[in-house]
């Protein structure tokens, strides 16, 4: 008992270390000081008869220190000026983070004991206070993710703790949160990883909107019924499912159009914290729901994204998934008639149409909806074969040192100088340098200062020096940098002092801007095709 009394006045002293030299209230943690305020807990159990005893006794106070922090934390709420009480409760939490953190990192305890005592803590508080303790987390991720496997260790422990989050966070009222966990773990992990991918294709069912089934309204059942289809597409397979979904999309578009209001603010798609909606079924608020922005925007892309699933899952698109599908859990066919796929094309014609007057600005909405719509085609394909990791996998090191060998050898023998071209006149090939195997290695001066070499340089001087680039016989592409970076800056001066010079008015448009400018400066050299030296 009096050991662990001794480590809890040391793990008091490192937390308040850490919140008086301002730690926890950096961008990145910083891992050489919190090794410093807790070299003391390093020392003890360093020094213990029995070093791993000892850290089971250490593990167990931060645990306990932790649920105290929490369970005071419930009574104390959040300041929201946190720096200005460097006693708060919530700062000794973010404190206890960073200390865990790097004790876990560097070996001294469990790796996974920072995303356990996470856990434990977002478990005891309340979502505003977990969401004020993951943006600390958020701050700390690349410190956290280090060593991060999905099959074991420390990011078992991370993903129980964001889905534990995922389930507590109300989705009508802190849907941003929910989003910002979701970002959290899908940066922690590879896209293609398998507890992330849903690769039985379910879809969530539970938490459709239920409308008043007394109501009368046809236009308030139509509203409601397409939330249903949403949620699950699979409806659209059965009976006369197809011709209820275009009646009730036509009956929603319509209305929308016909409240269309084009002195309402446009939708901004820069994040404001105020995107998420409520599905409120009352019927007293459906007729103000119908007028809000928001809404209608919503919905026209619920439009736009079901009928891109559906038609993604027909007809040809749909043989072609199948020609290389690996999982056919995800391949729901849908049989459509001629005059479906007409009505759904329809539809989605009319809600692109409708979502440029709804957003008001100008269709950038539209088009950017339209735009990851089209950039998504291949999603399905992916899901058909079983989420096939597309990650590269890393060269081997012999090869990437084989391969840095032979870089390093090629770049020895020098600079490529194009020294040779052929002439108009004489059809013979002049020499004017030295060959690629005769020039030294490029150094840093070569490209150093180049800029200076221009300056000052008029369009006769500089259409001299740029001749042999203007060449039809003279690949760019196979310049070295030093050369590229030349011809660029002489390519520039040229082209501004034209423009001074009145010179640029008389070039061609239709034909090669500098080119032109070389037959304008210098005529006589065009015709016999003398190649001018490139300094």
């Amino acid at each position: 008992m009096e050991s662990e009394t001794s480590l809890r006045m040391l793990v008091d002293q490192a937390v308040e270390t850490a919140i008086q030299e301002q730690i926890i209230y950096t961008n990145e943690l910083d891992a050489e000081a919190v090794n410093r305020i807790t070299s003391a807990l390093r020392a003890e159990l360093s020094g213990a008869k029995d070093p791993e005893r000892r850290q089971r006794d250490l593990e167990y106070v931060l645990h306990t220190y932790g649920v105290d922090m929490a369970l005071q934390l419930g009574q104390d709420g959040i300041s929201n000026d946190i720096s200005a009480d460097t006693q708060s409760t919530f700062a000794k939490i973010l404190a206890l983070i960073d200390i865990s953190a790097v004790l876990s990192d560097s070996g001294v305890l469990d790796a996974s004991l920072a995303f356990t005592l996470l856990e434990e803590t977002m478990d005891m508080v309340d979502m505003t206070q977990a969401g004020s303790i993951f943006s600390h987390i958020e701050r700390r991720a690349e410190f956290l993710r280090r060593g991060v496997s999905a099959t074991g260790g420390k990011g078992v422990v991370m993903l129980r703790m964001c889905n534990g989050l995922l389930r507590r966070i109300p989705q009508s009222t802190m849907s941003e949160f929910a989003g910002r966990v979701q970002i959290f773990v899908a940066n922690t992990f590879a896209l293609s990883e398998r507890s992330g991918v849903n690769l039985r294709g379910d879809t969530d069912t539970m938490h459709i909107a239920k409308p008043d089934e007394t109501s009368d309204d046809p236009l308030y059942k139509s509203f409601w019924l397409l939330q249903k289809y949403f949620a699950d597409p699979k409806m659209l397979q059965t009976g006369d499912s197809v011709k209820a979904f275009v009646d009730a999309a036509t009956m929603t578009v319509d209305e929308f159009r016909r409240t269309i209001n084009s002195r309402v603010p446009p939708i901004s798609l820069d994040p404001t914290g105020k995107e998420n909606l409520r599905h409120l079924t009352a019927q007293a608020l459906f007729r103000m729901q119908l007028a809000d922005t928001m809404v209608k925007c919503q919905v026209l892309l619920q439009i736009l994204i079901f009928i891109k699933h559906v038609l993604a899952l027909t007809g040809d698109a749909l043989q072609k998934l199948r020609e290389t599908a690996t999982n056919k859990l995800v391949i729901n066919e849908f049989v459509l008639t001629n005059t479906e796929r007409a009505s759904l094309m329809d539809i989605r014609k009319r809600a692109i149409h409708q979502l440029v007057g709804a957003a008001n600005d100008r269709g950038l909405l539209s088009r950017t909806a339209q735009f990851i719509l089209f950039h998504e085609s291949n999603w399905f394909r992916w899901k058909s074969e079983s989420c096939r990791p597309f990650e590269p996998q890393p060269l081997p090191e012999e090869l990437v040192a084989e391969m840095q060998a032979a870089a390093k050898g090629f770049l020895a023998h020098g600079t490529v100088i194009f020294g040779t071209c052929s002439s108009k006149s004489t059809g013979k090939m002049m020499d004017s340098g030295p060959s690629l195997w005769d020039l030294p290695p490029v150094t840093v001066d070569d490209v150093e200062g180049l800029g200076g070499q221009v300056q000052n340089m008029d369009l006769l001087a500089a259409m001299k020096r740029l001749d042999v680039y203007c060449r039809e016989d003279s690949d760019y592409e196979l310049l070295t940098a030093s050369e590229q970076a030349r011809a660029d800056l002489l390519q520039w001066r040229a082209l501004r002092e034209s423009v001074h010079e009145d010179v640029f008015r008389n070039v061609n448009p239709a034909s090669h801007a500098l080119t032109s400018l070389r037959t304008l400066v210098f005529p006589a050299s065009a015709e016999d095709g003398a190649t001018m030296e490139v300094e």
